[in-house]
């Protein structure tokens, strides 16, 4: 997907802030803590009684206020909007246009079907249908237009989801009071004779042994143009087809990039929206399984990925989130999320330790944000994955099949988080050669071992790969102000002395940049045996790029100090730092113009 440069950084969620005080409180405590902070969510509880297309009269009253004020700090914000819309349809407007212009799942004798979800009685709005990705599409423009400038929209309970289904008895809904409860008849569709292990079970509660149709639609429903499919047919594809119309409608209303953020995908998806792990727990094993997960959708072509940091249901310890955050800051989507009903987790809630630890990572991530946005120009461009395993890399390896807490960001780039709790010490699988540690640059002198790293709470080991060179930018508190900043590389030299990388920089909002080639394009190439880097610009035409300057270089696994450096043949470099028990050369104050070639020589 063409992503969103700002969605690229932190961003900070929970369900049931209570009231926008509360909401308020949250994110000055961030801020004032130094906190980098990007985007700021809404969940349901910000809507009148979870009805989509409104506000909570009460509890939210200045909402759309305080979305502006966060606007003008450079803070995006987006909404949840879950697909079920209220039942009724006497009041809400809604449901009463959408009856009018037939955009919902009916039986097959033309009655609405009703379920139980988020508000309580509803109805599924089929968006296979074209007259319903219209209706939906012009109530988020009524919505934005008239009571809530949000900059993207979160698609939720789009599997589609719903409470009670097929139970035995009415389900007694406590939360709104509703006790509908949709019954599916017997059918070959509904009770198929093979059935997924994953469905088929026997429920003791209910004594009866689960259906197809349990909690989501029947799959007898008819969707579609001339209702040609059954829900059994499309079900899988109920997200995928609410992704696109969702994506849509948001990018016509704002003219700019957008991101959707969805929980059900499917192949194909990933070109629209983003993705979420769902309700994961706050658990050192959903910690694990949220790298599994990650991986597993970068294979699905969904790359824009990540798991509910510090988990969403049940409450973490400080040493939890702490390390949850050191791991979420490299998820491609980096959300601090967690369930109604418990205490707050986001980073300022914590202890002046633990929330300094976790800036320490974010710092980090934001430091190489134009790294990971060139990554996903690749992903969206050819293809590729942003997040890999291992043996993506080192296929021949067959160690690196067992590999599975430890992941690549791209080729260069290896994060190897601590996944257990009171651990200072993990064990790290090096698959080859030329890979330098991060922070001290030290390069590790074994092949396809595992070691020992020093892991204390304070922090995440990560390793650089020989022959990459990675574009940096300075960090600040949020991307309005980071993309303001002087670029750098960080250059890891291979046993040959040879490094190569690139960077791909826009507006970060422009719906077509790619197409119209209004985009920055540069190679970058470090020859050892010349003695010479080169920095050649292949498209220049995003006109900002002109503000921007290439300010240091950080070379890791040179052998001396260069004696003299030179940029075109010209102006000699005056800051030149080599630190001789790392190896690494620091070289900064180069003010280049970014916009241009230039080619960098030393003498030894």
């Amino acid at each position: 997907m063409r992503v969103k440069y700002s969605s690229l950084s932190f961003q900070l969620s929970r369900w049931d802030y209570s009231n926008l005080t509360h909401m308020k409180t949250v994110v000055k405590r961030n801020i004032d803590k130094g906190v980098p902070l990007d985007v700021q969510f809404n969940d349901i509880d910000y809507m009148d009684l979870e009805k989509d297309f409104t506000i909570d009269p009460i509890n939210y009253v200045g909402l759309n206020q305080f979305y502006e004020e966060l606007h003008a700090g450079g803070i995006r914000t987006i909404i949840i909007l879950d697909p079920a819309m209220n039942a009724d349809n006497k009041t809400y407007q809604p449901t009463i246009t959408g009856i009018a212009e037939d955009v919902f799942i009916k039986w097959n004798d033309g009655r609405l079907m009703k379920g139980a979800c988020w508000p309580g009685e509803v109805y599924f709005p089929d968006f296979f249908l074209n007259q319903t990705q219209k209706w939906w599409a012009r109530w988020i423009k009524d919505f934005r237009t008239v009571h809530l400038t949000f900059d993207g929209l979160w698609i939720d309970m789009n599997e589609p989801a719903l409470f009670g289904t097929n139970e035995a008895a009415p389900w007694n809904w406590n939360y709104t009071g509703s006790n509908y409860t949709l019954k599916c008849p017997v059918s070959y569709w509904d009770d198929p004779p093979y059935r997924t292990k994953a469905v088929y079970r026997y429920d003791t509660a209910d004594a009866h042994f689960s259906r197809l149709s349990d909690h989501t639609l029947c799959m007898v429903a008819p969707q579609g143009e001339n209702r040609l499919y059954r829900h059994y047919d499309v079900h899988s594809l109920y997200g995928w087809s609410q992704t696109k119309p969702t994506l849509d409608a948001l990018q016509s209303i704002t003219g700019k990039r957008g991101l959707v953020l969805t929980r059900s995908t499917f192949f194909g998806s990933g070109q629209w929206g983003a993705h979420w792990l769902g309700d994961n727990e706050a658990s050192w094993h959903d910690l694990k399984r949220s790298m599994i997960g990650m991986i597993e959708f970068n294979w699905f072509g969904i790359p824009f990925v990540g798991a509910d940091i510090c988990g969403f249901d049940k409450i973490p310890t400080e040493e939890l989130c702490t390390r949850w955050m050191q791991v979420g800051a490299f998820y491609p989507f980096s959300r601090n999320h967690n369930i109604w009903k418990t205490p707050d987790q986001d980073p300022g809630y914590w202890s002046d330790n633990a929330v300094q630890i976790m800036i320490n990572a974010l710092n980090i991530r934001y430091t190489l944000l134009p790294y990971y946005y060139t990554l996903f120009f690749k992903a969206h461009t050819l293809g590729d994955t942003v997040i890999r395993p291992l043996f993506h890399e080192f296929s021949t390896d067959p160690k690196t099949l067992d590999v599975y807490l430890q992941f690549l960001v791209g080729s260069a780039l290896m994060i190897t988080p601590v996944t257990d709790n009171n651990t200072n010490e993990i064990d790290v699988y090096i698959p080859s050669r030329d890979w330098y540690d991060y922070y001290n640059g030290k390069q590790i002198k074994v092949n396809k071992e595992t070691i020992k790293v020093a892991a204390p709470l304070d922090t995440i080991p990560i390793f650089l790969r020989g022959g990459y060179i990675i574009p940096t930018q300075q960090p600040a508190n949020n991307t309005k102000y980071s993309r303001q900043k002087p670029f750098g590389l960080i250059i890891a030299l291979n046993s040959k002395n040879n490094a190569h990388g690139e960077l791909f920089y826009d507006d970060g909002d422009g719906i077509d940049t790619i197409e119209q080639k209004k985009y920055y394009y540069a190679t970058f190439n470090w020859h050892g045996n010349l003695r010479k880097l080169t920095i050649n610009v292949i498209e220049n035409n995003y006109l900002d790029m002109k503000n921007l300057k290439l300010d240091t270089l950080h070379i890791y696994g040179l052998n001396k100090k260069p004696k003299t450096m030179f940029v075109n043949k010209k102006h000699q470099v005056k800051y030149i730092k080599f630190k001789p028990k790392t190896k690494i050369l620091i070289v900064k104050k180069l003010n280049l113009d970014i916009t241009k070639n230039h080619t960098i020589i030393w003498k030894n």
